[in-house]
C-alpha cells in the first residue's frame, strides 16, 4: 500500500540528535500531551468560543482521569436538535498519541471556520481512554491499553501486584531475554537484534526466552503476569465483544469510559457519521469482508416447522435475497420484508460483514482519499494500518449505530527497502493493466513465481491461468481482482516480523537506533545473566514530534469532505391534480443532496437512525390514500423518493408539509388545494 512518510533530517550534531531522541522518548509539549494538558487545551478552546462551544464531563475513570467531550455548533446546549452531528473519538485504547492530538487539532480546526459549524454540529472526544494515555508520558514509558480499574490478573490473593520494573534504570520498559535449555526463541544471524522463533522443522532449536523486563514480585515463578489495570476501553463495545479475555472488560460498556460513550449516542439520534482516531484506517482500507458467522447468508437452511409457511424446501439452502422474494407477498400492505426481518424471523443471528451495499461507498471514498493523499505528495510506501478490532468503537458504530464509520490511524512505520526477487518483479497492479497479449507473453516461470509470492492457492498453477487468459475465461484485470481478494501469505515459522524489520530500520535510520534498543547484559536477582533490549515502547506507532503538525496538517482535513458527502434531505417537488368532486392526488418527492445514502444499508437492516417521516397538516382532510404521517424507510444518496396520497378536501385550503428525520435534516413546504 502506498501513502505516507514524512522524514526526519539527518543531523551531523550528536548532541543535536540526542536531544530530539529525547523529545521522542520523553514526548515533551508541542506533538502529544498529558491527559491533564488534553483537558487544559480544550477548556481554554472552549472559553475562547463560549457562544458555541460546550465542555461535557462524560465520566471519570478508575485513575480519577475525566472523560470529556466537546460540544462545538450553533444548537450546542439546546434540547431539541434540528442539525445532524458527527461524533468523533479520539484515542480508545489508549496508546495511540497521535490520534489524540488529531482531534485537538480538529477541534482547533472547526472553530477557526465557521462555516465547519454553520450546518453541523461537532461532538469531539479527544481521549476515551486517558487512563492508559498517561502510560505515555509517565516514568517509566511502558505500553499498556488498559485503564485503572483493579483487575487481579493471576488470580490469586494480591491484585495488580506483579508488574514490569525499569531495572536498567533508562526510563522505559523494554523486554527481557534469558538463555534457556526449553527456549523457543533465537537471534536473526544477519542482525543479532531481531529474536524469531526457532523453527525445528528446518532443524533449529530455540535459545532464549523472552520477558518483559521485571522480576517476580509475588515470588510465584512467573514474570510481570499482574500489572496494574483492568479494562481496554477501546473493545469493551457490544460488536463481537469477546467475554472472559484479559482486557476486554466483564461485559460490552462494562468500563465507565464505555458506558458513557454509549449512553452519550443513545440520547443523541443526531449523529449522522462517526470517526475514530486510533489504529485502524476505513479511509485508507475499507471494511473487509470474510469474517465467519453462524450463518452463510448465501446458502441459508429454513427450519422444518417454518418451511412450510414461507412454501420452502427444508433440504435446500437460500440466498437472504430468494427468502425475501418469497416472503414478501404474505406481508400486510405496505410492510416492507427485508434482512432484518428474514433474520430475525429466522434467528440468524448477527451480521460480521459490511453489507455490499455500503461496501460500494467505502471503497469508491477509499480511491478519492488515496488520490487526495497522493495529490498533498503523501505516497511513500508504509506498513498496513491495523485492522478493526472485535469490540471497538468503530465495529459498534456501523453495525450497532448504522453509521457510516470511518477511522484513521495517521501513520504506521515506513516499509524497509525490499530486495529484488528473481520474479522481475510483477505486481498485481501491473497484471490489472496489462491486456490479454501481454500477460501471454510472459514466460511461465515468472507467472508460477507471481502466483506463489501473492499466496494462490496451490490448484493456480501458472499453466492453468495462462489458459484461462488464453480462453478469454477471465481477463487479466479479473484475475487481478481476484488475487486482491486472496487472503495474505502468513508468515512462515521461523521467519522474522516484518514490522520488527521496519522498526530497526526507521530506527536506525530516523532514531539513531533509539526505537529498538541493542540488547544489553544485566545480573537478575533471580534469573541470572539476561540480557535486556528490543523494542522502545510506542516507536513502531507513534511518530517523531517534529513529524506531527506534517501529519495532521494533511490527513485531519478529510473529515471535511466526508462531513460534506453526509445525507441531506430536503422536500423536492409536489405536483396536485385534482381528480373530481373534491378529490385531489397529491405527488411529493423527497431528494437526499448528498452522496451517502440514508440510512446505509446496515442502518436500513438495524431499523436504526429511524426513518425519515413525511407529515401533511391541513383542515377537513380526508385521506383515501396513505396517511397523514407517512415514514420513508430509505433515500439513497443523490436520488429522490416518490411518495403519493390521494386526499378529499370540500373547500379550499392549505396543506402544510414537513419533513424530519432523526440525523439528516428537516424541510417545510406549503402548497394550496381545492378552490
Amino acid at each position: 500500500m502506498r501513502i505516507l512518510t514524512l522524514g526526519v533530517p539527518k543531523v551531523v550534531s550528536g548532541v543535536f540528535l540526542f536531544l530530539i531522541v529525547s523529545l521522542y522518548l520523553h514526548a515533551q509539549p508541542g506533538g502529544y500531551y498529558t491527559p491533564a494538558e488534553t483537558v487544559r487545551i480544550i477548556n481554554d478552546l472552549a472559553k475562547k468560543n463560549p457562544d458555541v462551544t460546550r465542555v461535557v464531563t462524560l465520566a471519570t475513570t478508575p485513575g480519577k482521569n475525566p472523560v470529556i467531550l466537546l460540544e462545538i455548533g450553533k444548537e450546542t446546549g439546546r434540547q431539541t436538535r434540528t442539525l445532524p452531528a458527527l461524533l468523533v473519538v479520539g484515542n480508545p485504547e489508549g496508546d495511540v498519541p497521535i490520534a489524540t492530538s488529531a482531534a485537538l487539532y480538529l477541534a482547533g480546526s472547526v472553530l477557526k471556520d465557521p462555516a465547519r459549524y454553520e450546518h453541523l454540529t461537532w461532538y469531539i472526544i479527544p481521549a476515551l481512554n486517558p487512563d492508559a494515555e498517561a502510560f505515555f508520558t509517565g516514568t517509566p514509558k511502558y505500553r499498556d491499553q488498559r485503564n485503572a480499574q483493579p483487575h487481579n490478573d493471576d488470580m490469586d490473593d494480591l491484585t495488580d501486584e506483579d508488574g514490569c520494573n525499569d531495572l536498567d534504570g533508562n526510563g522505559i520498559i523494554t523486554m527481557m531475554r534469558v538463555k534457556d535449555p526449553e527456549g523457543q526463541w533465537i537471534a536473526i544471524k544477519d542482525d543479532p537484534r531481531i529474536m524469531r522463533k526457532a523453527n525445528p522443522s528446518k532443524g533449529e532449536k530455540g535459545v532464549y526466552k523472552l520477558y518483559t523486563e521485571g522480576i517476580d514480585d509475588d515470588g510465584d515463578g512467573k514474570y510481570n503476569e499482574d500489572g496494574p489495570g483492568g479494562t481496554n476501553v477501546g473493545i469493551n463495545f457490544p460488536h463481537l465483544f469477546k467475554p472472559f479475555t484479559a482486557s476486554g472488560g466483564r461485559w460490552p460498556g462494562s468500563a465507565p469510559e464505555s458506558f458513557a460513550l454509549l449512553k452519550f449516542a443513545a440520547g443523541h439520534p443526531e449523529i449522522a457519521m462517526s470517526m475514530v482516531y486510533g489504529s485502524s484506517d476505513f479511509c485508507l482500507v475499507p471494511p473487509k469482508k470474510g469474517r465467519k458467522g453462524s450463518v452463510d447468508m448465501n446458502k441459508i437452511k429454513v427450519p422444518e416447522n417454518m418451511a412450510g409457511m414461507i412454501g420452502a424446501d427444508p433440504d435446500k439452502t437460500y440466498s437472504m435475497k430468494e427468502l425475501i422474494k418469497m416472503v414478501q407477498p404474505m406481508a400486510p400492505p405496505g410492510f416492507e420484508i427485508d434482512e432484518s426481518v428474514i433474520a430475525s424471523f429466522l434467528g440468524l443471528g448477527a451480521v460480521v460483514n459490511p453489507l455490499d451495499e455500503d461496501l460500494k461507498f467505502y471503497k469508491e471514498l477509499s480511491e478519492q482519499y488515496k488520490k487526495y493523499l497522493k495529490d498533498k505528495g503523501m505516497e511513500a510506501e508504509r506498513l498496513d494500518p491495523a485492522a478493526a478490532k472485535d469490540g471497538s468503537v468503530e465495529l459498534w458504530a456501523y453495525y450497532h449505530l448504522g453509521l457510516p464509520s470511518f477511522s484513521m490511524d495517521f501513520w504506521t512505520l515506513p516499509k524497509p527497502k525490499k530486495e529484488k526477487k528473481e520474479s522481475g518483479g510483477l505486481t498485481i497492479d501491473q497484471l490489472e493493466k496489462m491486456s490479454k497479449e501481454d500477460f501471454l507473453a510472459l514466460d511461465e516461470e515468472k507467472i508460477a513465481a507471481f502466483l506463489k509470492e501473492n499466496g494462490a492457492p496451490a490448484q493456480f498453477k501458472a499453466a492453468n491461468v495462462i489458459n484461462m487468459i488464453k480462453s478469454g475465461q477471465v481477463s487479466p484485470k479479473q484475475m487481478a481482482s481476484m488475487m486482491k481478494q486472496m487472503p495474505k501469505k502468513e508468515k512462515e515459522e521461523g521467519e522474522a516480523d516484518p514490522k520488527t524489520k521496519a522498526l530497526i530500520a526507521f530506527s536506525d535510520s530516523n532514531l539513531n537506533g533509539n526505537g529498538y534498543l541493542p540488547w544489553k547484559p544485566f545480573k537478575h536477582p533471580t534469573l541470572g545473566e539476561v540480557e535486556i533490549g528490543g523494542a522502545v515502547p510506542y516507536a513502531d506507532n507513534t511518530p517523531p514530534p517534529g513529524m506531527v503538525d506534517s501529519l495532521l496538517k494533511i490527513q485531519v482535513p478529510w473529515i471535511f469532505t466526508l462531513a460534506d458527502k453526509l445525507p441531506s434531505l430536503s422536500l423536492l417537488d409536489t405536483k396536485v391534480t385534482p381528480k373530481g368532486g373534491g378529490v385531489y392526488a397529491l405527488e411529493l418527492w423527497v431528494e437526499n443532496k448528498g452522496y451517502l445514502p440514508y440510512p446505509t444499508a446496515m442502518g436500513k437492516r438495524d431499523k436504526h437512525p429511524g426513518p425519515v417521516v413525511v407529515t401533511i397538516d391541513g383542515n377537513n382532510l380526508t385521506f383515501l390514500e396513505g396517511r397523514k404521517r407517512t415514514p420513508v424507510q430509505t433515500v439513497a444518496g443523490l436520488k429522490a423518493v416518490k411518495l403519493s396520497w390521494l386526499i378529499q378536501s370540500e373547500k379550499p385550503g392549505t396543506l402544510n408539509i414537513s419533513l424530519t428525520s432523526p440525523s439528516a435534516g428537516s424541510d417545510r413546504k406549503q402548497i394550496k388545494i381545492g378552490g
